[in-house]
């Protein structure tokens, strides 16, 4: 079975993709929300997952490096590529007023490189909120990854910032991988595809 595939079943089985009406934190609504949060609650998923991301981290890592999860929804996958490469993590909170008040938790990236990593990317605008801080606090940042990209202008938006993406999947390879294995049928696909991607033809991989 291709990853791909995989993947695709995975989040499916799980219930980790939802159709409806949703509005996603770039500002986009969508009728297809991809919660990679609830994977975290099936632990043969979170480690399948898990292990495509360190592999695909391992082409990019290095041993002075610091992985940076952007909050929420890359912090828990941090965690665990941090943990397997025996790598530094930092993340940035939102502002507190208690405590030591701080929005950096973890290693301090002060004259350090550091890789960006959240689960889905839309616009790119969390990732890049995590980089203007990274940036702000002294640290500087070449690449990002992600699980899903939604191919919805992420990419584009980081290379602008000379910030490239990387990724797993693209929403795109696993909305043709629903179709290939039965989770959507025809209708329901050339819809969702049409209102993602417009008239743009798509290649199945």
């Amino acid at each position: 079975m291709q990853e791909v595939d995989l993947v695709s079943r995975l989040l499916y089985k799980t219930g980790s993709v939802k159709i409806g009406n949703f509005l996603l934190a770039s500002g986009k609504t969508s009728r297809i929300y991809i919660d990679m949060r609830n994977m975290l609650a099936y632990p043969d998923g979170f480690k399948a997952i898990g292990e495509m991301l360190i592999n695909k981290l391992r082409e990019i890592s290095r041993k002075d490096i610091i992985i940076v999860g952007v909050a929420t929804g890359g912090i828990p996958w941090a965690s665990i590529a941090s943990y397997s490469l025996g790598l530094p993590m930092s993340y940035f909170r939102p502002k507190k007023e208690h405590g030591l008040k701080k929005r950096l938790e973890g290693i301090d990236i002060k004259d350090r490189e550091c890789i960006v990593l959240d689960d889905v990317s839309t616009t790119g605008g969390s990732i890049m909120e995590t980089i203007e801080f990274i940036r702000e606090n002294g640290g500087y940042v070449k690449e990002s990854i992600v699980i899903i990209d939604r191919a919805q202008g992420a990419e584009e938006n980081l290379r602008k910032e000379g910030v490239s993406l990387r990724y797993l999947f693209s929403l795109k390879d696993i909305i043709i991988s629903f179709k290939r294995q039965g989770f959507l049928n025809e209708e329901t696909f050339k819809s969702l595809w049409l209102d993602l991607y417009g008239g743009e033809s798509f290649v199945e991989r």
